[in-house]
């Protein structure tokens, strides 16, 4: 405890005590035990130093970085979707394109671990109900203007306004009151304890905008910028250009230009082009194409583990799914086994349909639930479908055609107890409009680093991107009990009421987490895969 440093220089939290305890006796492992301190405001230096080992694998990389070359345009493949107000943003693709020009308040890493940003440290109470925030005094905006608390104060009272349409006034829901302590200090009054408030402010909605942007502007016309790149250019499904910016705060950026370029949805055509040599970096690569992405000269395949995830939703409020026994009979019908075989082919984990990876922190082991198909078509039965039912199931492929394949692995599994599901393949354009209203779909999850973060979108009554309708305040009790808990053995311990009550609802099928994939040049140095696909690009360079 003695070696361990804050980011504010203040003592630490007190459970920091019971965290060094539980991994030197190896009730927790290293990396709880390093993201449970930083979450606190312990430094991750000084953390990592307690245990006498390296740190992590990027903060590593990060140190033992080659000189960096300067100059040059890089060219990203990349959907260029809109970016008109930032905290509206649904897709990760837009908030990488903002991530070069506005910035966040933290930073979580590809080690799922939490860092300083423009808050450069935080505190939070005992109790975690009060939480103490203190900003760089040294960023200035591209305007000439100092960033301060006025601009974030800003930011966070219209993510929680009453009229707000972002899917923060779920995630930031039970804060209280903001309070502004000085320029550069606030403080968050929450009506619970929460543990993971560092961590939710690098949410991809959260880039911090300008204290004099409002409802109804369109930031893309005017960009003002913290980040290392200003916006040059911008036009909707055709591309986007940045510049360095020479009068940047921080470390200078190696590149001289960003060009974003939408070539569509066909991972293939990005192949073609990345092996032409029309671009540098793709957004992603799908498991229909690793083969060919391992086989391109000049270019180097970039994977990692994640909790990205698909789920084949019901809709709790549209018939038939109103009836448990009709969810609960799709549900023991999925072999989610061979949907992670055949339509991921093996590259992930198994899901357990409750939304939490073995990889979060606080994931709980619950019994393995097996298939059971005799079951299922007694459960029809009892329902009053004796002789099976047809259901239609709308899928996007909104992340590459293996959406489509789970999609028909399950329309197989059901049909054996006599579900007969009419498969729906819409564009994913057509997809992104209906996806919280159809009765049963398939949608893609992005990786968060804790599944009490996507647990709070999707499942909790009345949340911002609860597509399935399900609401249950026994869920929404145990969430909240959860999310207070410091303590990584009792925190996963909590979480087993809560992955029990949403497994046993039967809300969704869900497969698997699927590994990341994407490819990029060989010139292309610096470039992490991120689980959340989170691409900075002020450390990336082009070698000669």
């Amino acid at each position: 405890m003695k070696d361990l440093t804050t980011l504010g220089g203040t003592l630490p939290h007190p459970a920091v005590d019971n965290l060094c305890a539980q991994v030197k006796s190896g009730e927790i492992n290293r990396r709880q035990f390093l993201r449970t301190a930083a979450l606190l405001g312990v430094t991750v230096a000084s953390a990592s130093n307690f245990l006498g080992s390296a740190l992590l694998g990027n903060e590593a990389q990060a140190a033992d970085a080659t000189p960096a070359r300067q100059g040059g345009s890089l060219r990203f493949a990349c959907a260029i979707q809109e970016i008109q107000d930032p905290m509206l943003i649904t897709w990760i693709e837009a908030s990488n394109l903002l991530r070069n020009s506005l910035e966040y308040l933290t930073w979580v890493d590809a080690d799922n671990v939490t860092h300083p940003y423009l808050a450069e440290s935080w505190s939070p109470s005992e109790d975690l109900t009060t939480w103490t925030f203190n900003l760089r005094q040294d960023v200035t905006w591209s305007n000439g203007e100092r960033f301060n608390v006025d601009d974030v104060q800003h930011n966070i009272e219209r993510w929680i306004a009453a009229d707000s349409k972002s899917v923060n006034r779920t995630a930031f829901q039970d804060i209280k009151a903001f309070e502004k302590v000085g320029d550069y200090q606030f403080r968050l009054h929450l009506k619970r304890p929460i543990l993971a408030i560092p961590e939710m402010l690098n949410a991809f909605t959260c880039a911090i905008v300008h204290r004099s942007f409002k409802a109804g502007d369109d930031w893309a016309k005017n960009p003002l910028a913290t980040g290392p790149f200003k916006l040059v250019s911008f036009a909707v499904n055709k591309q986007a250009t940045f510049a360095k910016r020479a009068d940047y705060w921080g470390k200078p950026a190696h590149l001289d230009e960003l060009r974003y370029i939408d070539m569509g949805t066909d991972v293939s055509t990005h192949l073609a082009a990345l092996q032409a040599g029309q671009v540098d970096v793709l957004y992603r690569v799908t498991v229909a194409e690793l083969d060919l992405a391992k086989r391109l000269p000049g270019a180097q395949l970039l994977s990692c583990k994640s909790a990205q995830t698909v789920v084949m939703r019901m809709a709790c409020d549209q018939k038939p799914f109103t009836d448990l026994r009709i969810r609960k009979a799709v549900v023991l019908c999925a072999d989610n086994a061979q949907m992670l075989k055949i339509a991921y082919r093996g590259m992930g984990t198994l899901g357990e349909d409750h939304h939490v990876a073995p990889s979060h922190p606080e994931y709980f082991p619950l019994p393995k639930r097996n298939r059971d198909v005799a079951q299922a078509r007694k459960l029809l039965a009892e329902a009053g479908f004796p002789n099976g039912l047809d259901i239609d199931l709308i899928v996007g492929n909104t992340q590459g055609r293996y959406e489509q394949d789970c999609a028909q692995i399950l329309q197989q599994n059901c049909l054996e107890a006599g579900i007969r599901i009419n498969l729906k393949v819409v564009p994913a354009a057509q997809y992104w409009p209906i996806w919280d209203k159809a009765a049963f779909s398939l949608t893609y999850w992005a990786h968060r680093p804790l599944g009490v973060m996507s647990l709070e979108l999707a499942y909790r009554g009345g949340g911002a991107w609860n597509e399935s309708h399900y609401s249950d305040p026994a869920f929404d009790a145990a969430l909240d009990k959860a999310m207070g808990i410091i303590d990584p053995q009792q925190r996963a311990v909590a979480m087993q009421s809560v992955e029990q009550i949403l497994q046993d609802a039967c809300v969704i099928v869900q497969p698997f987490w699927g590994d990341k994939f994407t490819a990029v040049s060989k010139k292309v140095q610096g470039f992490q895969v991120h689980p959340s696909d989170f691409y900075p690009m002020g450390n990336v360079w082009l070698s000669a």
